[in-house]
């Protein structure tokens, strides 16, 4: 099947395990992590969060977000939360992954279309210079006002790629969103690790 544009995530994609950065996090806090995992996952695990989805769709700003996070991480852990650099300090174990980047940047040299899309906390944890060279489209989820699994914030994409679904692959490590890539009618990739992830692409786009 012939393809024109390739689709990435950025969180746990182009990035290391967002688990990593959790469970550094957690130690440093001298939390549990699977009390962080509750308070800050919930919405990704078929459950009802409310203060994510509003924070992750734009819809409140950062400074208000962290005084909620962290009072909800205070209960269910029984431990202080600084507020203060919160963001900061649970997303500072994210590291870029090189080859997923090369990735891109191949797709993008051989003539395909090629998207970041995102669901933020915050931006500041974005290269955006970086995502400007390899990605023709960057959708982020706070600035946009739509957040996966959604299926808007997937047509939104590909109508600024001007691309049709069914000539898209789409990579992302969250099953739930890939299942709403596929109802759209998009090609997947569930993303494991770099090696997988290229190699399953490289097939697909012929690279």
């Amino acid at each position: 099947m012939n393809y024109d544009a390739l689709i990435v995530d950025f969180g746990g994609v182009l990035t290391t395990p967002l688990q990593d950065s959790m469970v550094a996090f957690a130690q440093t806090e001298g939390i549990d992590v699977q009390d962080l995992i509750r308070a800050a996952l919930a919405a990704y695990a078929g459950g009802e969060d409310d203060l994510v989805v509003r924070f992750e769709t734009g819809h409140i700003e950062e400074a208000e977000f962290v005084q909620h996070f962290a009072a909800r991480l205070e209960e269910v852990s029984g431990k202080r939360i600084d507020p203060e650099g919160l963001l900061g300090r649970l997303l500072s174990g994210l590291r870029l992954e090189a080859e997923m980047i090369d990735l891109l940047r191949r797709a993008k040299a051989k003539g395909y279309k090629t998207a970041l899309l995102s669901n933020s906390w915050g931006t500041t944890s974005y290269p955006m210079d970086l995502l400007n060279e390899v990605c023709d489209v960057i959708v982020i989820s706070g600035e946009v006002g739509m957040r996966k699994p959604d299926p808007e914030i997937f047509t939104f994409t590909l109508d600024q790629l001007g691309v049709e679904a069914g000539r898209a692959v789409f990579v992302d490590d969250h099953p739930g969103h890939l299942k709403t890539a596929v109802e759209i009618g998009m090609t997947t990739v569930l993303h494991r690790d770099p090696q997988s992830s290229v190699a399953e692409v490289a097939e697909l786009l012929t690279l």
